[in-house]
């Protein structure tokens, strides 16, 4: 199966010059978490931004100062197998492909799980692929702090345990970056100078005022957003049946639990690409 098979074709884009406001917008629009980046007016790639670029430069308005250059990119006639080895080694979930020096398209992870592992019939049970360390995080924390927690852990999503420690919910990066507004915040320092003992001495004083933009989130806890109609597996369901199940419901990830509902790891959809290079 060769790439051209499975990605998407005209893929959506943001253009330089550009802004972060028309980045949200095409995320909105298109329900997507990652575009490439082309020159405007041409189909020249000259960069990629997702939604954690977003969240990792808050302070930054300019398209062009966000997004990652340079991305690595692949040709049409490429084998499902290299890309899906490009997107592991590299632990990145699109890649733009290229023909010609044109941006003809994109292949995500999800592209190789919905359309390739998912119709493979691979029967092969899912737990050489779940993921046992886990990100979870309790039902009444407050959004900010969700966030925070998913940047330093570099989770894309985290699982939500309620007062018994049970799960309870999904909150995914994409749930916190849609709410999200970039707000300008300004702090005022003092400096002042003068001759100590002198009591004719003038004192001037300076006001320094420094204005930074940040991530902001609405005050609520996780419970208000996450998702509750979770969609799980266990550790004999099948790689394909997984893929299945994410490609169902649109998502990038399920939990997996016992036969008592512990959870016990997760499946993401870039774990299940290991099937195909092992």
């Amino acid at each position: 199966m060769l790439v051209k098979d499975i990605m998407t074709p005209n893929p959506t884009c943001a253009e330089v010059p550009g802004s972060r406001k028309e980045i949200l917008d095409l995320f909105h629009k298109e329900k997507i978490s990652g575009v490439p980046v082309v020159k405007k007016g041409t189909k020249e790639l000259v960069g990629i931004v997702t939604r954690s670029d977003l969240a990792e430069y808050p302070e930054e308005d300019q398209t062009a100062l966000i997004m990652k250059r340079n991305p690595i990119s692949i040709p049409p006639h490429a084998t499902v197998e290299e890309a899906t080895k490009i997107l592991l080694e590299k632990d990145i979930g699109r890649l733009p492909v290229i023909e010609e020096n044109q941006l003809t398209g994109i292949v995500t992870v999800n592209d190789i799980v919905y359309r390739a592992i998912a119709e493979m019939d691979i029967k092969e049970p899912a737990e050489k692929f779940i993921d046992n360390k886990v990100t979870s995080i309790w039902q009444d924390t407050p959004l900010q702090v969700a966030l925070k927690i998913m940047q330093l852990s570099k989770a894309r999503a985290l699982l939500v345990l309620d007062y018994e420690g049970k799960l309870c919910g999904i909150v995914t990066e994409s749930d916190l970056i849609d709410i999200s507004e970039v707000v300008s915040e300004t702090e005022v320092s003092s400096l002042s100078s003068g001759t100590e003992g002198d009591r004719w001495a003038w004192e001037s004083k300076m006001m320094l005022y420094i204005t930074k933009k940040t991530l902001k989130l609405p005050d609520k806890k996780v419970e208000d957003i996450m998702v509750t109609d979770l969609v799980t597996g266990t550790r004999r369901t099948s790689v394909s049946e997984c893929a299945k199940k994410m490609r169902r419901k649109s998502i990038e990830q399920i939990p997996v639990i016992d036969a008592e509902g512990n959870v016990i790891g997760i499946a993401r959809n870039i774990d299940l690409l290991k099937v195909l290079v092992k």
